[in-house]
């Protein structure tokens, strides 16, 4: 026995060794590497950059002209996702209703679509007679071009709305969750006092809901700061910080664009670290003390007592009408374009600008997508089952080594960098710049997506384990003689199966709809979400329509599957 338990203790060390190893190689240096790269090549950075001879600092002054567009166009989104996504994660938590856990689906679903897809759908939405314009009989779009910009903000409208419906889910799903965790006996006692739906909801559930808020502000910050492949078609003459490093990455300006880059990275961890702290409070809500005067006070009572009564539909329907603006017609229409391309252009009349000819005629697109589809899907299970064997003994150690918190902290800035950054990082670690290991192409592209699979498979198998007392069921099987091992494969595993495969396929469609990271590492290996992007850019529009909606499917198949697994 004494042999035995010695052999299982070697067996666990040599587990945790391998696993902790395999992180920092394929996770942790690829995701910080780029700081260190900015380090090491200071001279050729300060030269590019600060002290170019023909241009001076103008690449600096571009660096700060696109950051302040991006937090810009960032902070709007995340204000506007607040005002409309905490309304409805009330009424997805609170309220019952037919069609809720659809509504859910819904609002995820921007969650799992390739975002170039979803960012060319809304571009037809808005800007073409195929779309709302047409729908209201306008002869043109909704918005003229994608450059006209909102007043004040100074954003382009179409932008906008793209970062609104792609950080939407952040804000819905992160406050629902927090109100669904918060007793409603405090709520129940305050309209028994009188106290009106707004009133107990401002004294009640948003001082304990502030963390929920404060975390799904910040994600939803951190992923419209690094958004890159929708933006990359609605964009217009206008760049984001992610755009940048792409087109500087494509300029051979690696110097700018790491010195970007890493500034993002920077960035994302002093986002958020401060959140992951103040979050980490075992969820304690903000205690603000203040006194108003009492006339001040009734007044907004009274008014309070008015919107509960008067404005409760307008405050319940305003949100699912942003919903039905941003995610379903823009879906609803790129479908129903692809009818009325598919033999011709139905304007002109022209079988060239058809659906048919320029998959399957001289264009020749049909083969180009098979090939895409079939390096799409290599990548995706090839990076998913690799990050799977990093991710399962790593979820084991996070939550049993006195270290786990701070590995999970530093699993949070893959998940939020921006992916054009990721790109770049590790094409400088494993490319001609760094270790020279691997060329651009499908290698490249999978060990890319390994680094931003792995929390995503991890934060999943972590819900499904804190669901449940696996400890105390391992602690049973190892008085009756189980090894540590036999308990871990015989008693967790089958424990946390569902968060497993959940993490599996969420990682699987994340990694089938990359665009940012992938355009920077493909060479000439093109996947499906990147071919849209090039599609766009060529003008074959039938194309790349047929395209988004063959991603878009594919998406809607793999939610179906998602809702499936969660509710098992």
């Amino acid at each position: 026995m004494g042999l035995r338990t010695k052999s299982s203790n070697v067996i666990s060390k040599l587990v945790v060794w391998t696993t902790l190893g395999a992180f920092i190689f394929f996770v942790l240096f690829p995701t910080f590497y780029l700081i260190s790269y900015v380090f090491l090549r200071w001279p050729e950075v300060q030269l590019e950059v600060f002290e170019n001879p023909i241009i001076g600092d103008e690449n600096w002054r571009q660096i700060l002209k696109v950051l302040s567009f991006s937090f810009r166009l960032s902070l709007s989104a995340v204000a506007f996702d607040l005002v409309f996504g905490i309304p409805l994660a009330y009424v997805l938590a609170r309220k019952r209703f037919p069609g809720r856990s659809l509504l859910e689906d819904i609002v995820t679903l921007p969650l799992v679509i390739p975002t170039s897809g979803f960012g060319f759908a809304t571009s037809i939405t808005w800007t073409t007679v195929a779309g709302i314009g047409g729908w209201l009989g306008l002869g043109t779009g909704l918005v003229t071009n994608l450059n006209v910009v909102i007043p004040f903000l100074n954003v382009p409208i179409v932008l906008f709305i793209v970062h609104v419906a792609l950080t939407f889910p952040y804000i819905v799903r992160t406050i629902e969750t927090k109100f669904e965790s918060i007793d409603t006996t405090f709520e129940i006692a305050s309209r028994t006092l009188g106290a009106s739906s707004l009133t107990t909801f401002r004294n009640i559930l948003s001082p304990l809901s502030i963390p929920g808020i404060f975390s799904g502000a910040v994600l939803a910050l951190a992923r419209s700061l690094g958004e890159t492949g929708a933006s990359l078609i609605v964009s217009g003459v206008s760049s984001t910080a992610s755009i940048a490093i792409v087109r500087w990455t494509s300029e051979f300006k690696l110097a700018t664009a790491a010195f970007m880059g890493s500034l993002l990275v920077v960035i994302a961890w002093a986002i958020i670290l401060p959140a992951e702290l103040y979050v980490g409070r075992r969820g304690r809500g903000l205690r603000i003390s203040y006194q108003l005067p009492i006339s001040i006070y009734r007044k907004i009572m009274k008014f309070e007592r008015f919107a509960s009564r008067r404005l409760s539909r307008l405050k319940d329907g305003l949100p699912i009408v942003v919903v039905v603006l941003t995610v379903i017609v823009p879906i609803i229409v790129v479908l129903n374009s692809v009818i009325f391309y598919w033999s011709a252009d139905p304007y002109t009349g022209k079988v060239q600008g058809g659906v048919v000819y320029q998959l399957f005629g001289p264009p020749n697109y049909f083969s180009i997508l098979q090939q895409a589809t079939v390096t799409s899907i290599i990548v995706a299970l090839t990076s998913t089952y690799i990050a799977m064997c990093i991710s399962i003994p790593l979820s084991f150690i996070i939550e049993r080594k006195w270290y786990g918190e701070i590995i999970r902290t530093i699993l949070k800035v893959p998940l939020i960098i921006p992916t054009s950054s990721l790109g770049l990082s590790v094409l400088l670690l494993w490319g001609s710049s760094g270790f020279n290991l691997v060329s651009p192409g499908i290698w490249l592209i999978i060990l890319t997506h390994i680094v931003f699979s792995v929390p995503v498979i991890v934060e999943s198998i972590i819900a499904s384990y804190e669901g449940s007392n696996i400890q105390m069921y391992e602690e049973s099987a190892r008085t009756l003689g189980a090894t540590a091992y036999n308990a871990i494969e015989a008693v967790s595993l089958p424990l946390i199966k569902g968060g497993i495969l959940t993490g599996f396929i969420l990682s699987f469609t994340r990694s089938l709809g990359e665009t940012g990271a992938t355009f920077i590492v493909m060479g000439r290996d093109i996947t499906v979400p990147a071919l849209v992007v090039n599609m766009v850019e060529a003008l074959a529009i039938p194309a790349a329509l047929f395209t988004s909606t063959y991603l878009i499917v594919l998406s809607l198949i793999l939610l179906v599957i998602i809702r499936i697994l969660t509710r098992r």
